[in-house]
């Protein structure tokens, strides 16, 4: 499916691909990414603007109870103000004692301490002794028993009530002033059934407070279908309580119920909407800029990503299809370092390569018959050289048997063993050989320095029983022991002995070729030390000594790189001790892949 979709894709042109690609990767982006964004704004406008209503009516809430609680409290404290008690229940003889008392209440500021403390704006207290003159504070229940607070409370049943009502000036008997009044009104227990203390809110105060509040929302504070505060009535203490249908107009953002001493008091709170998409047209200079920069630059780009490819890609193609008709010119102009570029340098380096091989097919043709001799004669001198190693083998041969004839049993085998040598060596067929097999040339190689050093010369082979099988490169063992032979016994007047030991433990093979000759000095023995330690290719074209070495120790390296590892001690006139230590796995390093044993 997808390799349908791909091959579909590479039969549109260039030009409608880049149409696509601004419309789905540019405008489309663009719409949907700003479109999400404006509504995004609006959800989290009206989040705010309901978060900001519902904490406006908690503050409202908690501004009505504070104030109630307010008043509670000097309600409380009245009830149990003992002078006030005594006031209350005291028996007056005449106006005179009970002025004279009323005096001394105030003196003592039972009552008057509040209105200095702005916590209540009004304190009428009710009771039933007739012997007290109604005034100020104090009013017999006779005079007030018709006023519909009064009445209220009484009805109710509870020792503590709150109530609203519109106070005409004379129901209250005159002693509560015109206006709008919200009261609270607890039983005075200790003067008698139907004794109370009635405490009114400042009106003026709750309603500016109200509206400090609300800010620009429209608040109500509503008994039933009856408004008791409104922020958009702000002179409304003079007049009548009105209903509820005025709040309906913008409809309730908020509606909350809270009862309080007897009445179920609704916070209405009404806010328009934000208006999201006005405050949007009212930045459209700005958004328009935004859209056209957000539109303009990638279209700019995209354009120019066009023109890119188009004419590159155009120009390629008109070469082409010259290249079709048998005319190779190279695209001229400046190529670019993209991949289309890449591909322009590609093309021009395949012409100049297609070029430079046709006249190298014109020039060579003439010359195709002479490198033909030459390879024939190039065959032919390879077979010759493959003659001179068989017709010393057979001489070789032929001396051996020849000695048998004559019963020099000796000479037949040294020439067996030197035949066996040289034939190894010539027949380079096999890059590794067994340890067992390597030892077989070493000890061949031996028996041949044996003949010739005679009792000067005695050697000895040691090899673990079971490394014996194991695969190394040929002759690494072999170089060793003619250097100890060469350098040590011949050296040495008294001869000395060689030994060969080969062993291994879980990961490495060591191989070591111990001499009892001449040694070296310790110069001699510094420069072969770093001489293996730093042999290279370049050495081999410019030694004359240490050749043989330097080129084990470069084989070695080839096919096991960093972890061979070579230790040379001599001490001079007591013999040289040669250490090397190899893996047991064969690795491919740096010098390329080796030939496989067969």
């Amino acid at each position: 499916m997808r390799k349908k979709i791909w091959m579909r894709a590479n039969d549109i042109e260039l030009r409608k691909k880049v149409i696509i690609l601004f419309l789905v990767c540019v405008l489309l982006p663009l719409i949907s990414t700003n479109g999400f964004i404006i509504w995004s704004m609006k959800q989290g406008m009206d989040k705010e603007q309901k978060q900001r209503i519902e904490n406006i009516a908690d503050r409202l809430e908690f501004e009505l109870r504070s104030n109630l609680s307010a008043q509670l409290s000097i309600a409380d404290y009245l009830n149990r103000n003992g002078k006030l008690k005594n006031f209350l229940q005291k028996d007056y003889t005449d106006p005179a004692a009970y002025y004279e008392a009323y005096v001394q209440l105030m003196e003592d500021q039972v009552i008057q301490y509040y209105y200095t403390a702005q916590s209540a704006y009004n304190i009428i207290i009710c009771t039933d002794n007739d012997t007290i003159v109604n005034g100020t504070y104090f009013i017999r229940n006779q005079v007030i028993g018709h006023s519909s607070w009064y009445r209220a409370f009484q009805s109710s049943g509870r020792n503590i009530f709150l109530y609203s009502y519109y106070e005409d000036g004379k129901e209250s008997g005159g002693y509560i002033s015109k206006g709008r009044r919200i009261v609270l009104i607890q039983n005075l227990n200790y003067c008698g059934e139907g004794n109370a203390i009635m405490l009114e809110l400042d009106y003026q105060t709750m309603l500016e407070s109200m509206a400090m509040i609300c800010d620009t929302a429209d608040g109500y504070l509503c008994i039933g279908d009856k408004i008791l505060f409104s922020t958009r009535d702000k002179d409304s203490k003079e007049k009548e309580f009105q209903n509820l249908d005025m709040c309906q107009e913008k409809g309730c953002s908020l509606e909350r119920t809270i009862e309080l001493y007897g009445q179920d008091i609704t916070i209405r709170l009404t806010e328009e909407k934000v208006a999201a998409f006005e405050m949007i047209m009212e930045q459209k200079r700005y958004i328009l800029l935004l859209y056209l920069v957000n539109l303009l630059l990638p279209s700019l780009y995209v354009y120019i990503l066009y023109r890119s490819l188009y004419d590159r890609v155009a120009l390629t193609q008109e070469y082409l299809n010259l290249m079709k008709e048998g005319s190779y010119q190279v695209i001229p102009g400046e190529k670019g370092a993209d991949e289309i570029g890449a591909m322009i340098h590609s093309y021009n380096l395949m012409v100049m390569r297609i070029k430079e091989l046709i006249e190298v097919v014109f020039k060579n043709k003439e010359r195709a018959q002479s490198l033909e001799i030459a390879k024939k004669q190039a065959e032919l001198k390879a077979l010759q050289s493959q003659l001179n190693p068989h017709f010393i083998f057979n001489a070789l041969e032929s001396i051996r048997m020849h000695s048998i004839l004559k019963q020099e049993t000796e000479t037949a085998r040294i020439l067996e063993s030197f035949a066996i040598l040289m034939r190894k060596n010539i027949q380079w067929n096999r890059d590794f050989v067994t340890i067992q097999e390597e030892c077989d040339n070493v000890k061949r190689y031996l028996e041949i320095q044996k003949y010739r050093f005679g009792e000067r010369l005695e050697f000895f082979l040691h090899v673990q029983e079971e490394c014996k099988e194991r695969l190394i490169p040929k002759f690494i063992i072999i170089t060793f022991v003619e250097n100890a032979c060469i350098h040590g016994i011949e050296k040495s007047i008294k001869g000395g002995s060689v030994t060969v030991i080969v062993s291994e433990d879980e990961t490495y093979l060591y191989f070591e070729v111990l001499d009892q000759g001449s040694g070296m000095e310790p110069n001699e023995l510094e420069y072969l030390r770093r001489l293996v330690q730093e042999a290279d290719i370049g050495y081999l074209q410019e030694a004359e000594k240490s050749i043989g070495i330097v080129n084990t120790i470069i084989r070695m390296r080839q096919y096991y790189g960093d972890q061979v590892q070579a230790e040379i001690n001599s001490t001079v006139q007591e013999g040289t001790e040669i250490c090397i230590q190899i893996p047991k796995e064969r690795q491919e390093h740096n010098f390329g892949k080796v030939r496989e044993p067969e």
